[in-house]
């Protein structure tokens, strides 16, 4: 066997570097490829890969496929070579890595790497095809963080039927087999952006087929900064159903492309201040003002000693006197505009003082996301008047900042508003039972003004809400399964931890009405029977009760007031009236029996013949459909399941009433294509024992193998010369996470 080390040749053109990656039995080294002179991946496959024909064929086909898409969204594929038995793939190398290293993060953080992702998927969809397996793991980055799409192993033609795919980014459709669609595509991405924003993949740590199935996806709760509208992307993508989720890789890039400003931040306004918070004073002026005082003595002392030397050369003085008088007029101009710019400068520090109280207080209230723009002009105004004062114009920085502390002003006036908007926001999310929005939204009304109250009582409704929705989902699931009494006790306590959340009192509604019903039904039937039999008393009793757990019944009311008035009903009026009141009902059995009365007491009776035509199929059908749906276990068997198929076919042409059919013909459907969907099974052995599955076939000897079984009950025999057999059972039921079994003859004869 060639062993993979750093520094081996292979065939005088590759030479590997070191390995990158390790996955499933196939190894990923950087190496150099001499001729092309540039750092390329090669994909190692096992030695055993060389013989497996199918394989290979798949492998070419991939390939094929990966190198007719456009380069600058995929990982170029340059070929498959072969070296000493040993089979592998020639790739472009990106030394950004996968993409799994940006889990967590904000969304400024891999946003273009996002967009890159829905191009490629574009691109794909474009050329017919569904990736079917995009992860994090097969998308990589280069050196400028360009995501690029690689691994096309499970990659079909659109509408093809192909199997594969892992619940981590397996879309519902996909798991349940049916032909491959972009919406799969569209769903994986939508698992892989709820794994960068929250750091694993929906479902995690348990996550299974049947959850990805029927549960709701579970919270997405951020650990990075990422935007409410990259969150709601995310939970469309994850729709259970293919229509609700976006049309498009296009659509999905024309969100995020609306979105490119949303994780912004406010940089600090770029003024170099001293500790004391205010501009120090330039110490360039001392000199200058030092200097204008010499002359002024000077000045001084030599308008004292100009008598002495007033009989000397008169021109002489006179000139020295215009030649002083000059200077001192020069000086004292010096000193006046030295003085003027110190006022000015001091006049820009008070404006700067005030623009920057401004700013922070704004700051504090989150201006820069409700008020991006005029935020961000006042703030780049203050910085142009930084620079101003930086070079001595301090008239202009003065104005400068007066200027946007103007805008500021102004800005302040919109702070009420924006709470309002804020509020707003908050109040309609709780509306909706979107407690992540509301949150966020509430927490931004306080960011705009601390402790207040609405505010603060909204983020406390949100926790509520979020529990009480999580019991009415319970309450939900506890109805579904025919659970009436849990399912009316979750729907109160959600309605006590929040009176107003949705669905609850809508379920309880439900509940009521399906009692009530159930009851007139009882009392009806009661009363016929009671009527039937001539217990004139009886039957008025049932039929009063019936008429007030249903005010207004039109039947109840007749077949009461027929008691009240004395009317005798012959019984077999009595009887059609039940039967076709069972009929309504579709309690096929009741009318079934009914009807035979019926038919005892008057065999010639044509309503009866028709009514026991009626009913006799239905009440069958009924019965088997039920009987199927009470033992899913039946299904297992291939006579079981043939039984169900005839069953749906005669529901699917079964005309009205047929409410209560249709429910269970659903659910048989339902359990049918789970006994039909495979179940995988884990064989672990030690390679010398040899192992069969009875009723399957024969597997011989090895140390693990994964086979897929359909539902059922299975025995395992191992054998092997000199040792006892070992027999094992074990049982798949459908959608049964992956088992394991260890089949091992241990026991020396």
């Amino acid at each position: 066997m060639m062993e993979l080390t750093p520094g081996l040749e292979l065939g005088a053109r590759f030479v590997l570097v070191r390995r990158i990656g390790r996955g499933g039995s196939a190894e990923v080294w950087l190496a150099v490829d001499r001729p092309r002179g540039e750092r390329v991946a090669l994909k190692f496959f096992p030695e055993s890969f060389a013989a497996d024909a199918p394989r290979i064929a798949r492998l070419e086909s991939e390939v094929a496929r990966a190198q007719a898409l456009p380069g600058e969204h995929v990982v170029r594929v340059h070929g498959i070579e072969r070296h000493e038995g040993r089979v592998f793939l020639v790739m472009e190398y990106l030394e950004g890595g996968d993409l799994g290293q940006l889990r967590g993060r904000s969304f400024a953080s891999w946003a273009r790497a996002a967009d890159g992702i829905a191009a490629a998927l574009e691109a794909v969809h474009a050329a017919g095809l569904v990736h079917r397996d995009l992860k994090c793991a097969n998308v990589f980055l280069d050196g400028a963080g360009r995501a690029k799409l690689g691994d096309f192993g499970l990659a079909a033609l659109a509408g093809a039927a192909r199997d594969g795919g892992s619940p981590y980014n397996a879309s519902p459709q996909q798991l349940r087999g049916e032909p491959a669609t972009p919406a799969d595509d569209l769903y994986a991405l939508g698992a892989l952006l709820y794994e960068l924003i929250a750091g694993h993949p929906p479902y995690y740590p348990e996550i299974t087929r049947d959850r990805v199935l029927h549960e709701p996806v579970p919270p997405l709760l951020p650990r990075g900064e990422v935007p409410v509208a990259v969150r709601e992307l995310t939970l469309r993508l994850l729709a259970k159903s293919a229509e609700q989720r976006p049309a498009s890789a296009r659509e999905v890039r024309r969100v995020l492309a609306g979105l490119q400003g949303d994780n912004e931040t406010v940089e600090p306004l770029a003024v170099a201040l001293p500790a004391g918070g205010r501009p120090a004073p330039r110490r360039g002026y001392a000199l200058p003002l030092a200097f204008a005082a010499a002359v002024l003595v000077a000045v001084a002392a030599f308008a004292w000693l100009q008598p002495r030397f007033a009989g000397e050369e008169s021109a002489i003085v006179a000139g020295a006197r215009r030649e002083a008088e000059e200077a001192s007029a020069s000086r004292r101009s010096q000193a006046e505009r030295l003085a003027s710019e110190i006022s000015v400068r001091e006049a820009a520090d008070a404006a700067r003082a005030r623009f920057e109280a401004a700013f922070k207080a704004l700051e504090g209230r989150s201006a820069a996301r409700w008020a991006t723009a005029m935020f961000a002009e006042a703030r780049d105004a203050g910085a142009d008047a930084a620079q101003r004062y930086a070079v001595g114009d301090h008239a202009a920085a003065a104005a400068g900042w007066d200027a946007a502390a103007a805008q500021l002003a102004a800005l302040e006036k919109s702070v009420p508003a924006a709470l309002e908007a804020a509020m707003k926001r908050g109040q309609a999310a709780l509306s909706a039972g979107k407690t992540d929005v509301a949150r966020e939204s509430f927490r931004f009304a306080l960011a705009i003004q601390a402790n207040h109250p609405p505010a603060v009582a909204g983020l406390a409704r949100a926790d509520r809400l979020e529990a009480a929705l999580a019991l009415v989902d319970g309450a939900q699931r506890d109805e579904q399964a025919g659970r009436a009494d849990a399912a009316e006790a979750a729907y109160r306590k959600a309605l006590a931890t929040d009176a107003a959340v949705p669905g609850a009192q809508a379920g309880l509604d439900r509940l009521t009405a399906r009692r009530n019903a159930d009851a007139f039904s009882v009392a009806m039937s009661r009363g016929f029977a009671d009527a039937a039999a001539g217990r004139s008393e009886s039957a008025r009793t049932a039929f009063g009760q019936a008429l007030a757990l249903r005010p207004g019944s039109k039947e109840a009311a007749d077949a009461l007031a027929a008691i009240e008035r004395g009317e005798r009903t012959s019984a077999l009026q009595l009887l059609e009236s039940r039967a076709r009141t069972a009929e309504a009902d579709e309690r096929w059995d009741e009318a079934l029996a009914a009807w035979r009365e019926a038919a005892g007491l008057e065999p010639t009776l044509e309503s009866a013949r028709d009514g026991l035509a009626r009913a006799t199929p239905r009440a069958e059908l009924q019965r088997a459909i039920d009987a199927l749906n009470a033992k899913p276990e039946r299904l297992w068997e291939p006579a079981a399941r043939a039984e169900a198929r005839n069953l749906l076919a005669a529901a699917a042409t079964t005309g009205n009433p047929r409410a209560r059919l249709a429910a269970a013909a659903r659910e048989l459907e339902r359990l049918a294509k789970a006994a039909e969907s495979p179940v995988r099974l884990r064989l672990e052995s030690d390679g010398q024992t040899q192992v069969v599955i009875y009723r399957v076939g024969q597997y011989g000897t090895f140390s693990t193998r994964d086979v897929e079984l359909l539902p059922g009950r299975y025995t395992v025999v191992g054998t092997r010369n000199g040792y006892r057999d070992v027999r094992r059972e074990v049982v798949l039921p459908p959608g049964a996470a992956p088992a394991a079994l260890t089949v091992r003859c241990e026991e020396p004869i």
